[in-house]
């Protein structure tokens, strides 16, 4: 099976040498590409489950990670990508059952220059996002700032409610978020 597609950043434009790879549920590297100039990359890998897809260049020094989970290749697919110095981390997407036509939506932004300040707590101070179900950007009714703790750390998260009629039935889910400087950070979850 061909897994390919495109690395870019934010404004689109190719990401060359950034670093590609698919692991497993725990985070043990089954494969690894590099993008060309283009910001292309290729993998021609067995069908399966891939748990984890992610992408980055200049990790924790220029940029972080884009996220993609749950792949279940079995036909070839094209997953393209963006990356900058925000990262979706834990995206998790469920219904709750008896609850009006809505999808939740879980994850923990991160930001590259909190980390770089050594801050504890490293999710950007105020964000703006986008979420679309199997491309079809769908309206947030509420957003609902959490707290997680890592040991002793707390650390941000976020739990969205996104009005969709996909409900069960969504096959993809995309989130972008941006920060009140408009650095970026993306990710992506199959429902399998």
């Amino acid at each position: 099976m061909i897994l390919d597609g495109y690395i870019k950043d934010k404004y689109d434009q190719p990401v060359e040498q950034a670093v590609v790879e698919l692991k497993s549920n725990s985070f043990e590297t089954l494969f690894t590409a590099c993008t060309d100039t283009e910001g292309y990359y290729r993998f021609d890998i067995p069908a399966g489950y891939y748990p984890f897809f992610f992408a980055v260049k200049g990790y924790k020094e220029s940029g972080l990670e884009y996220w993609c989970q749950d792949i279940i290749l079995d036909a070839d697919l094209q997953l393209d990508a963006k990356i900058d110095t925000l990262e979706v981390y834990g995206l998790h997407c469920f219904t709750v059952k008896g609850a009006a036509n809505g999808l939740m939506v879980y994850f923990r932004p991160m930001a590259l220059d909190k980390y770089l300040k050594g801050c504890q707590d490293i999710a950007p101070d105020d964000i703006h996002l986008q979420v679309t179900v199997d491309g079809i950007r769908c309206p947030v009714v509420n957003m609902n700032k959490v707290t997680e703790y890592a040991g002793a750390h707390p650390m941000t998260a976020w739990l969205i409610q996104v009005s969709t009629d996909k409900r069960e039935n969504w096959h993809k889910v995309d989130v972008e978020i941006w920060d009140k400087n408009e650095n970026y950070g993306a990710a992506s979850v199959f429902n399998n």
